[in-house]
Protein backbone atom coordinates (compact mmCIF):
# COMPACT_ATOMS: atom_id res chain seq x y z
CA UNK A 1 0.00 0.00 0.00
CA UNK A 2 2.84 2.36 0.91
CA UNK A 3 4.49 1.72 -2.45
CA UNK A 4 1.24 2.41 -4.27
CA UNK A 5 0.79 5.67 -2.29
CA UNK A 6 4.33 6.79 -3.19
CA UNK A 7 3.75 5.92 -6.84
CA UNK A 8 0.47 7.82 -6.96
CA UNK A 9 2.05 10.83 -5.23
CA UNK A 10 4.92 10.84 -7.71
CA UNK A 11 2.50 10.69 -10.63
CA UNK A 12 0.46 13.54 -9.15
CA UNK A 13 3.57 15.68 -8.69
CA UNK A 14 4.70 14.91 -12.26
CA UNK A 15 1.26 15.84 -13.60
CA UNK A 16 1.33 19.13 -11.69
CA UNK A 17 4.81 19.90 -12.98
CA UNK A 18 3.77 19.09 -16.55
CA UNK A 19 0.66 21.25 -16.22
CA UNK A 20 2.73 24.13 -14.83
CA UNK A 21 5.28 23.82 -17.64
CA UNK A 22 2.58 23.66 -20.31
CA UNK A 23 0.74 26.64 -18.86
CA UNK A 24 3.99 28.61 -18.68
CA UNK A 25 4.84 27.76 -22.28
CA UNK A 26 1.46 28.90 -23.54
CA UNK A 27 1.69 32.05 -21.39
CA UNK A 28 4.89 32.98 -23.20
CA UNK A 29 3.43 32.41 -26.68
CA UNK A 30 1.35 34.79 -28.78
CA UNK A 31 -0.35 34.82 -32.18
CA UNK A 32 -1.74 38.04 -33.70
CA UNK A 33 -4.09 38.52 -36.64
CA UNK A 34 -3.39 41.88 -38.29
CA UNK A 35 -3.82 43.72 -41.55
CA UNK A 36 -4.60 46.84 -43.55
CA UNK A 37 -7.52 47.77 -45.77
CA UNK A 38 -6.78 50.66 -48.15
CA UNK A 39 -8.89 52.02 -51.01
CA UNK A 40 -9.23 55.24 -52.97
CA UNK A 41 -10.03 56.97 -56.24
CA UNK A 42 -7.29 57.20 -58.88
CA UNK A 43 -7.40 59.69 -61.78
CA UNK A 44 -4.79 59.50 -64.56
CA UNK A 45 -4.25 61.41 -67.79
CA UNK A 46 -3.16 60.16 -71.22
CA UNK A 47 -3.59 56.43 -70.64
CA UNK A 48 -2.67 54.82 -73.96
CA UNK A 49 -5.32 52.98 -75.99
CA UNK A 50 -4.47 50.87 -79.05
CA UNK A 51 -7.18 50.74 -81.75
CA UNK A 52 -7.99 48.01 -84.27
CA UNK A 53 -6.12 49.77 -87.07
CA UNK A 54 -2.98 49.95 -84.92
CA UNK A 55 -2.96 53.65 -84.09
CA UNK A 56 -2.83 54.80 -80.46
CA UNK A 57 -4.14 57.76 -78.54
CA UNK A 58 -4.45 58.79 -74.91
CA UNK A 59 -7.47 59.17 -72.66
CA UNK A 60 -7.96 60.12 -69.02
CA UNK A 61 -9.31 57.45 -66.71
CA UNK A 62 -11.02 57.18 -63.32
CA UNK A 63 -10.39 54.00 -61.33
CA UNK A 64 -10.89 52.59 -57.86
CA UNK A 65 -7.51 51.55 -56.56
CA UNK A 66 -6.58 49.48 -53.53
CA UNK A 67 -3.45 49.19 -51.42
CA UNK A 68 -2.40 52.72 -52.32
CA UNK A 69 -0.79 54.27 -49.25
CA UNK A 70 0.23 50.80 -48.05
CA UNK A 71 -0.65 47.38 -49.47
CA UNK A 72 -4.04 45.97 -48.47
CA UNK A 73 -3.16 42.77 -46.64
CA UNK A 74 -3.87 40.44 -43.79
CA UNK A 75 -1.56 38.19 -41.88
CA UNK A 76 -0.73 36.09 -38.87
CA UNK A 77 2.38 36.65 -36.79
CA UNK A 78 3.47 34.92 -33.64
CA UNK A 79 6.32 34.23 -31.25
CA UNK A 80 7.22 31.82 -28.48
CA UNK A 81 9.83 32.41 -25.80
CA UNK A 82 11.83 29.19 -25.53
CA UNK A 83 14.23 30.49 -22.88
CA UNK A 84 17.79 31.75 -22.87
CA UNK A 85 16.77 35.00 -24.55
CA UNK A 86 15.64 33.13 -27.69
CA UNK A 87 12.23 33.30 -29.34
CA UNK A 88 10.69 31.36 -32.20
CA UNK A 89 8.93 33.72 -34.64
CA UNK A 90 6.76 33.28 -37.72
CA UNK A 91 4.80 35.46 -40.15
CA UNK A 92 2.24 34.50 -42.82
CA UNK A 93 1.03 37.50 -44.85
CA UNK A 94 -0.90 37.98 -48.07
CA UNK A 95 -1.81 40.95 -50.28
CA UNK A 96 -5.36 41.42 -51.51
CA UNK A 97 -6.91 43.69 -54.15
CA UNK A 98 -9.39 45.85 -52.28
CA UNK A 99 -11.32 46.77 -55.41
CA UNK A 100 -12.48 43.18 -56.03
CA UNK A 101 -11.24 41.09 -53.09
CA UNK A 102 -9.01 38.84 -55.18
CA UNK A 103 -5.47 37.72 -54.37
CA UNK A 104 -2.67 39.88 -55.73
CA UNK A 105 -0.88 36.80 -57.05
CA UNK A 106 -3.16 34.02 -58.24
CA UNK A 107 -2.47 30.62 -56.73
CA UNK A 108 -0.38 32.00 -53.85
CA UNK A 109 -2.05 32.20 -50.43
CA UNK A 110 0.76 34.05 -48.62
CA UNK A 111 2.53 35.99 -51.36
CA UNK A 112 4.18 38.59 -49.11
CA UNK A 113 5.62 36.54 -46.25
CA UNK A 114 5.73 32.89 -45.27
CA UNK A 115 8.65 32.34 -42.93
CA UNK A 116 9.68 30.93 -39.55
CA UNK A 117 12.87 31.38 -37.57
CA UNK A 118 14.77 32.09 -34.37
CA UNK A 119 15.65 35.44 -32.79
CA UNK A 120 18.14 36.20 -30.02
CA UNK A 121 19.20 39.59 -28.69
CA UNK A 122 22.85 38.50 -28.57
CA UNK A 123 23.16 36.51 -31.79
CA UNK A 124 20.60 38.07 -34.12
CA UNK A 125 17.71 36.62 -36.13
CA UNK A 126 17.68 33.71 -38.60
CA UNK A 127 14.55 33.10 -40.73
CA UNK A 128 13.67 30.67 -43.53
CA UNK A 129 10.95 30.80 -46.20
CA UNK A 130 9.48 33.45 -48.53
CA UNK A 131 10.58 36.89 -47.37
CA UNK A 132 11.92 40.32 -48.30
CA UNK A 133 15.64 41.02 -48.52
CA UNK A 134 17.61 43.38 -46.23
CA UNK A 135 18.69 45.70 -49.08
CA UNK A 136 15.08 46.49 -49.99
CA UNK A 137 14.04 46.68 -46.31
CA UNK A 138 16.76 49.20 -45.41
CA UNK A 139 16.80 51.30 -48.58
CA UNK A 140 13.02 51.37 -48.90
CA UNK A 141 12.79 53.48 -45.74
CA UNK A 142 14.05 56.52 -47.71
CA UNK A 143 11.55 56.26 -50.59
CA UNK A 144 8.51 58.53 -50.47
CA UNK A 145 6.34 55.73 -51.91
CA UNK A 146 6.83 53.72 -48.71
CA UNK A 147 5.95 56.63 -46.44
CA UNK A 148 3.29 58.94 -47.90
CA UNK A 149 3.39 59.06 -51.75
CA UNK A 150 1.49 55.76 -52.35
CA UNK A 151 2.67 52.92 -54.60
CA UNK A 152 2.02 55.19 -57.61
CA UNK A 153 4.88 57.40 -56.40
CA UNK A 154 7.53 54.67 -56.58
CA UNK A 155 10.49 54.67 -58.97
CA UNK A 156 9.89 53.78 -62.63
CA UNK A 157 8.57 50.21 -62.63
CA UNK A 158 10.09 49.78 -59.17
CA UNK A 159 13.08 48.43 -61.07
CA UNK A 160 15.32 48.93 -58.01
CA UNK A 161 12.84 47.07 -55.74
CA UNK A 162 12.74 49.80 -53.09
CA UNK A 163 8.96 49.41 -53.10
CA UNK A 164 9.51 45.65 -52.82
CA UNK A 165 7.81 44.62 -56.04
CA UNK A 166 9.28 41.18 -55.42
CA UNK A 167 10.47 39.05 -52.53
CA UNK A 168 12.53 35.87 -52.43
CA UNK A 169 11.36 32.25 -52.37
CA UNK A 170 13.36 29.43 -50.76
CA UNK A 171 15.43 31.96 -48.83
CA UNK A 172 17.60 32.02 -45.70
CA UNK A 173 17.89 35.44 -44.05
CA UNK A 174 20.07 36.66 -41.19
CA UNK A 175 19.90 40.02 -39.40
CA UNK A 176 22.60 40.81 -36.86
CA UNK A 177 21.97 42.39 -33.45
CA UNK A 178 22.59 46.13 -33.19
CA UNK A 179 26.17 47.21 -32.54
CA UNK A 180 25.82 50.81 -31.40
CA UNK A 181 23.08 51.40 -33.96
CA UNK A 182 24.72 49.36 -36.76
CA UNK A 183 23.00 46.23 -38.09
CA UNK A 184 24.05 43.98 -40.96
CA UNK A 185 21.75 41.68 -42.90
CA UNK A 186 22.14 39.01 -45.55
CA UNK A 187 19.85 36.74 -47.57
CA UNK A 188 20.46 33.79 -49.86
CA UNK A 189 17.72 32.33 -52.05
CA UNK A 190 18.15 28.79 -53.39
CA UNK A 191 17.12 28.40 -57.01
CA UNK A 192 15.69 24.93 -56.42
CA UNK A 193 16.44 23.71 -59.96
CA UNK A 194 18.27 20.39 -60.16
CA UNK A 195 21.38 20.53 -62.34
CA UNK A 196 21.34 24.36 -62.57
CA UNK A 197 22.33 25.91 -59.26
CA UNK A 198 22.30 29.49 -60.60
CA UNK A 199 18.79 29.45 -62.13
CA UNK A 200 16.38 31.54 -60.01
CA UNK A 201 19.12 32.03 -57.41
CA UNK A 202 19.35 35.32 -55.54
CA UNK A 203 21.19 36.99 -52.70
CA UNK A 204 21.37 40.29 -50.88
CA UNK A 205 23.71 42.00 -48.42
CA UNK A 206 23.09 45.33 -46.66
CA UNK A 207 24.02 47.44 -43.65
CA UNK A 208 21.99 49.99 -41.74
CA UNK A 209 23.02 52.59 -39.14
CA UNK A 210 20.46 54.43 -37.02
CA UNK A 211 21.36 56.74 -34.16
CA UNK A 212 19.14 59.60 -33.03
CA UNK A 213 18.12 61.83 -35.95
CA UNK A 214 20.42 60.19 -38.51
CA UNK A 215 20.05 56.98 -40.51
CA UNK A 216 22.35 55.57 -43.21
CA UNK A 217 22.05 52.45 -45.39
CA UNK A 218 23.88 50.71 -48.21
CA UNK A 219 23.68 47.34 -49.89
CA UNK A 220 23.49 45.05 -52.92
CA UNK A 221 20.95 42.65 -54.43
CA UNK A 222 21.19 40.07 -57.23
CA UNK A 223 18.49 37.80 -58.63
CA UNK A 224 18.63 35.44 -61.61
CA UNK A 225 15.58 35.25 -63.91
CA UNK A 226 13.58 37.87 -61.94
CA UNK A 227 10.41 37.55 -64.01
CA UNK A 228 10.12 33.81 -63.35
CA UNK A 229 11.79 33.67 -59.92
CA UNK A 230 9.88 36.48 -58.22
CA UNK A 231 7.42 38.35 -60.46
CA UNK A 232 5.00 35.56 -61.32
CA UNK A 233 6.12 34.83 -64.89
CA UNK A 234 4.48 35.99 -68.11
CA UNK A 235 0.95 34.93 -67.13
CA UNK A 236 0.98 36.04 -63.49
CA UNK A 237 3.10 39.19 -63.61
CA UNK A 238 2.74 41.16 -60.35
CA UNK A 239 5.25 43.98 -60.95
CA UNK A 240 4.55 47.68 -61.48
CA UNK A 241 5.12 47.91 -65.23
CA UNK A 242 2.08 47.54 -67.45
CA UNK A 243 1.82 44.65 -69.91
CA UNK A 244 -1.50 45.84 -71.30
CA UNK A 245 -0.36 47.65 -74.46
CA UNK A 246 1.33 46.17 -77.52
CA UNK A 247 3.30 49.35 -78.16
CA UNK A 248 4.89 49.66 -74.73
CA UNK A 249 4.98 46.35 -72.87
CA UNK A 250 7.53 47.66 -70.45
CA UNK A 251 7.23 44.55 -68.29
CA UNK A 252 9.58 42.73 -70.66
CA UNK A 253 12.33 44.94 -69.26
CA UNK A 254 12.27 42.69 -66.20
CA UNK A 255 12.29 39.49 -68.28
CA UNK A 256 16.07 39.27 -68.01
CA UNK A 257 18.83 36.77 -67.37
CA UNK A 258 19.53 38.53 -64.06
CA UNK A 259 19.17 41.83 -62.23
CA UNK A 260 21.89 43.49 -60.15
CA UNK A 261 21.01 46.39 -57.83
CA UNK A 262 23.18 48.39 -55.49
CA UNK A 263 22.52 51.62 -53.66
CA UNK A 264 23.02 53.90 -50.69
CA UNK A 265 20.83 56.35 -48.82
CA UNK A 266 20.28 58.28 -45.64
CA UNK A 267 17.96 60.59 -43.75
CA UNK A 268 18.18 63.31 -41.12
CA UNK A 269 15.38 64.59 -38.89
CA UNK A 270 15.34 68.34 -38.18
CA UNK A 271 12.65 68.53 -35.49
CA UNK A 272 9.40 68.34 -37.57
CA UNK A 273 11.13 68.11 -40.97
CA UNK A 274 12.86 64.97 -42.24
CA UNK A 275 15.02 64.94 -45.37
CA UNK A 276 15.97 61.66 -47.08
CA UNK A 277 18.26 61.00 -50.05
CA UNK A 278 18.74 57.75 -51.94
CA UNK A 279 20.63 56.54 -55.01
CA UNK A 280 20.39 53.18 -56.74
CA UNK A 281 21.99 51.59 -59.80
CA UNK A 282 20.02 48.75 -61.42
CA UNK A 283 21.26 46.60 -64.32
CA UNK A 284 19.18 44.05 -66.23
CA UNK A 285 21.31 41.60 -68.20
CA UNK A 286 19.94 40.31 -71.53
CA UNK A 287 16.52 41.93 -71.17
CA UNK A 288 14.02 40.37 -73.59
CA UNK A 289 12.44 43.78 -74.14
CA UNK A 290 15.22 44.37 -76.69
CA UNK A 291 15.15 40.88 -78.24
CA UNK A 292 14.95 40.58 -82.03
CA UNK A 293 15.65 38.04 -84.75
CA UNK A 294 19.19 39.40 -85.06
CA UNK A 295 19.61 39.62 -81.27
CA UNK A 296 17.46 36.87 -79.68
CA UNK A 297 19.30 37.05 -76.36
CA UNK A 298 18.12 40.64 -75.80
CA UNK A 299 20.32 43.45 -74.51
CA UNK A 300 21.44 45.04 -71.26
CA UNK A 301 19.86 48.14 -69.73
CA UNK A 302 20.83 50.12 -66.63
CA UNK A 303 18.91 52.61 -64.49
CA UNK A 304 20.48 55.26 -62.26
CA UNK A 305 17.81 56.62 -59.91
CA UNK A 306 18.11 59.37 -57.29
CA UNK A 307 15.36 60.60 -54.96
CA UNK A 308 15.02 63.58 -52.62
CA UNK A 309 12.19 62.96 -50.16
CA UNK A 310 11.09 65.63 -47.66
CA UNK A 311 8.34 65.31 -45.06
CA UNK A 312 6.94 67.96 -42.73
CA UNK A 313 5.06 66.81 -39.63
CA UNK A 314 2.89 69.93 -39.36
CA UNK A 315 1.02 68.52 -36.35
CA UNK A 316 0.73 65.09 -34.69
CA UNK A 317 -2.14 64.28 -37.08
CA UNK A 318 -1.13 66.12 -40.28
CA UNK A 319 1.85 65.40 -42.54
CA UNK A 320 2.93 66.97 -45.83
CA UNK A 321 5.40 65.46 -48.28
CA UNK A 322 7.40 66.48 -51.37
CA UNK A 323 9.72 64.29 -53.44
CA UNK A 324 11.69 64.62 -56.66
CA UNK A 325 12.87 61.50 -58.49
CA UNK A 326 15.40 61.50 -61.34
CA UNK A 327 15.85 58.37 -63.45
CA UNK A 328 18.45 57.96 -66.18
CA UNK A 329 17.83 54.81 -68.23
CA UNK A 330 20.59 53.79 -70.63
CA UNK A 331 20.42 50.64 -72.79
CA UNK A 332 23.57 49.05 -74.19
CA UNK A 333 23.08 50.87 -77.54
CA UNK A 334 24.34 54.06 -75.89
CA UNK A 335 21.04 55.96 -75.89
CA UNK A 336 19.62 57.65 -72.79
CA UNK A 337 16.12 58.29 -71.48
CA UNK A 338 15.67 60.66 -68.55
CA UNK A 339 12.51 60.41 -66.46
CA UNK A 340 11.61 63.22 -64.06
CA UNK A 341 8.94 62.65 -61.43
CA UNK A 342 7.44 64.86 -58.70
CA UNK A 343 5.36 63.52 -55.81
CA UNK A 344 3.30 65.90 -53.67
CA UNK A 345 0.94 64.73 -50.94
CA UNK A 346 -0.60 64.89 -47.49
CA UNK A 347 -1.73 62.35 -44.90
CA UNK A 348 -4.20 63.16 -42.12
CA UNK A 349 -4.62 60.69 -39.26
CA UNK A 350 -8.17 60.43 -37.97
CA UNK A 351 -6.96 58.04 -35.26
CA UNK A 352 -4.04 55.73 -34.53
CA UNK A 353 -5.45 53.22 -37.03
CA UNK A 354 -7.20 55.31 -39.68
CA UNK A 355 -5.84 57.95 -42.07
CA UNK A 356 -6.99 59.95 -45.08
CA UNK A 357 -4.54 60.76 -47.87
CA UNK A 358 -4.28 62.76 -51.08
CA UNK A 359 -1.32 62.58 -53.49
CA UNK A 360 -0.53 64.12 -56.89
CA UNK A 361 2.20 62.63 -59.12
CA UNK A 362 3.56 64.14 -62.32
CA UNK A 363 6.06 62.54 -64.70
CA UNK A 364 7.97 63.81 -67.74
CA UNK A 365 10.14 61.62 -69.98
CA UNK A 366 12.82 62.96 -72.31
CA UNK A 367 15.68 61.69 -74.46
CA UNK A 368 15.62 58.68 -76.76
CA UNK A 369 12.58 57.07 -75.14
CA UNK A 370 11.95 53.45 -74.14
CA UNK A 371 8.53 52.91 -75.70
CA UNK A 372 8.75 50.84 -78.88
CA UNK A 373 6.33 51.80 -81.66
CA UNK A 374 4.96 49.66 -84.50
CA UNK A 375 7.84 50.58 -86.84
CA UNK A 376 10.44 49.39 -84.36
CA UNK A 377 11.53 52.89 -83.36
CA UNK A 378 11.40 54.33 -79.87
CA UNK A 379 8.99 56.83 -78.33
CA UNK A 380 9.00 58.83 -75.14
CA UNK A 381 6.05 57.37 -73.26
CA UNK A 382 5.75 58.38 -69.63
CA UNK A 383 4.45 55.79 -67.19
CA UNK A 384 3.57 56.52 -63.60
CA UNK A 385 3.98 53.23 -61.73
CA UNK A 386 0.95 50.94 -61.57
CA UNK A 387 -1.12 52.76 -64.20
CA UNK A 388 -1.24 52.21 -67.96
CA UNK A 389 1.54 54.10 -69.73
CA UNK A 390 0.87 57.48 -71.32
CA UNK A 391 0.53 58.04 -75.06
CA UNK A 392 2.80 61.09 -74.68
CA UNK A 393 5.91 62.01 -72.74
CA UNK A 394 3.81 63.40 -69.86
CA UNK A 395 1.41 61.92 -67.33
CA UNK A 396 -0.42 63.07 -64.21
CA UNK A 397 -2.05 60.91 -61.54
CA UNK A 398 -4.08 62.05 -58.52
CA UNK A 399 -5.01 59.67 -55.71
CA UNK A 400 -7.30 60.21 -52.70
CA UNK A 401 -8.34 57.53 -50.26
CA UNK A 402 -8.59 56.04 -46.81
CA UNK A 403 -6.38 53.51 -44.98
CA UNK A 404 -7.36 51.50 -41.92
CA UNK A 405 -5.08 49.21 -39.91
CA UNK A 406 -6.39 46.42 -37.70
Amino acid sequence: MADQFVTRAALALASCALATFTTGAYAQSSVTLYGTVDAGLVYSTNQQTTHADGHTDGHSNWQLGGGNLVPSRWGLTGSEDIGGGTTVNFTLENSILTQNGSLLQSGTLFNRDAWVGLSNGTYGALTLGRQYDPFSDYMGAYASSNNWATLYGSHFGDVDNLNEAFNFNNSIKYISPSFGGLTVGGLFSLGGVAGNFSQNRGWSLAANYANGPIALSAGYLQLHNPLQAALGGESGYIGDLSCANADASYCELQNAQKVDIWGAGGSYAFDKITVALSYTHTRFSQSQYFASTAQPQGANIAFDIAELNTTWQFSPALQFGFAYIFNDAHPSDGSSTRIHQINLGTVYSLSKRTALYAVAIGQKSSGAGLGIDASGGTRNLAQIPNVVNSDTDKQLTIIAGIRHNF
